[in-house]
């Protein structure tokens, strides 16, 4: 167990309470806009879409606020604003009300995993930020494992005032994140630790091409978050109707090995040379696995794809701090994320249920053939040392 300072600890509590919150919330989201608030699915999905693209063209700005006023102090914003929107999803009556509120949580939701990001690259140095970042996800999966199914027990009555009351516990556990970064702003930052590439000051990171090629690469490899749950389980009710029972114990295979191993995955990834080393293993596993998914064998499917998970998510982490110069590592790591949010909420769900809706079983082929050229992209790629241009 890592002997961290009291902020790192703290951070790791936040990080609990966040996604013990965000837990409750996934438990119903659907349930509770289609069937108690009365939208249609298209329009969930429209207003998500929208939600989505503002929040990628608000990164940036968001990063570059991070870099000059703090990122501690710009996270408490997103998480009050997060606990605002989401409140506000109780009294949500149509379309437009929903769009207001969730844009608001959307652009808080994906600025904040990057923010958090460099927010650890000030509190734990560069010797140990990969390891508090694998500590902080595995937080976040367990809280997450324990959020879904206390949301769903306490809106199993159905009737939407418990819904709305958990809303309130979920705005009520971001309001107790805030306040709990709170308390990092007053303590001191930790010794000097390396700063990145140098970068010309009137260079952004939109502007720097091995940025953008290995967000690119990560852009495909986050594809593991839409294989996993909407290709998968599209794909398993479609092979076999009756196999709908695996869903909840394969979901646990995932959630288990992913707290178990994601602090072991960090330690192989300590380098910027073998963390692109392990985001090509991480691409080799995950097109095994969709061709495991294609084949039916739907355990080893996903025990592959949970491999390719922890070592790709572990990869982005020291690349992307590797490429950050460190008085602007917010703007230069928010950047990075688009890509993430990118893939995750964007492409991915369209790519992945149309491949499948028009192809079939084939589609898993397709996308083993994409992961393999990610990977063979990442090993052709060259990272800068301190100081020199791309």
């Amino acid at each position: 167990m890592l002997k961290a300072q009291y902020p790192v600890r703290r951070l790791l509590a936040a990080g609990f309470v966040d996604y013990l919150g965000a837990g409750l919330f996934l438990a119903f989201s659907a349930v509770y806009f289609t069937q108690l608030v009365g939208l249609a699915s298209a329009q969930v999905g429209l207003g998500l879409g929208i939600a989505g693209v503002l929040a990628l063209a608000a990164a940036p700005f968001l990063g570059r606020l991070a870099d000059r006023a703090g990122p501690s102090r710009v996270l408490i914003l997103l998480h009050l604003l997060r606990a605002a929107g989401t409140a506000a999803y109780a009294l949500v009556g149509g379309w437009w009300s929903f769009l207001a509120a969730v844009t608001v949580v959307t652009v808080a939701d994906q600025a904040i995993a990057s923010l958090t990001q460099a927010l650890v690259a000030d509190l734990a140095g560069a010797g140990r930020r990969e390891r508090v970042m694998a500590l902080y996800r595995t937080a976040a999966n367990l809280a997450i494992s324990i959020g879904g199914p206390l949301g769903g027990l306490l809106t199993a009555s159905g009737g939407r005032a418990a819904y709305q009351l958990v809303l309130l516990a979920n705005a009520a556990a971001y309001v107790a994140v805030a306040l709990l970064l709170a308390t990092l702003t007053a303590r001191p930052r930790p010794g000097p630790h390396p700063a990145g590439p140098a970068v010309p000051a009137r260079r952004g990171p939109l502007r720097d091409r091995r940025l953008l090629a290995l967000a690119g690469v990560d852009t495909v490899l986050q594809l593991w978050l839409p294989l996993l749950n909407l290709g998968f389980p599209l794909w398993l009710i479609a092979h076999d109707p009756h196999l709908r029972t695996w869903l909840g114990p394969l979901y646990t295979v995932n959630t288990v090995l992913c707290v178990l191993l994601q602090v072991p995955a960090a330690r192989l990834v300590r380098d910027p040379a073998a963390a692109r080393r392990w985001q090509a293993a991480g691409a080799l596993l995950l097109a095994v696995s969709c061709l495991a998914f294609w084949a039916g064998w739907f355990l080893p499917a996903v025990v592959l794809l949970s491999f390719g998970e922890l070592v790709a998510v572990a990869a982005a982490w020291t690349l992307s701090y590797a490429l950050a110069p460190g008085e602007r590592r917010a703007e230069y790591l928010s950047a990075f994320g688009m890509g993430r949010s990118f893939s995750r909420y964007v492409l991915g769900p369209v790519l992945v249920t149309g491949l499948l809706q028009v192809a079939g079983g084939p589609a898993w082929g397709l996308l083993a053939v994409l992961f393999v050229l990610a990977g063979a992209a990442t090993l052709a790629l060259r990272l800068p040392g301190p100081g020199q241009p791309d």
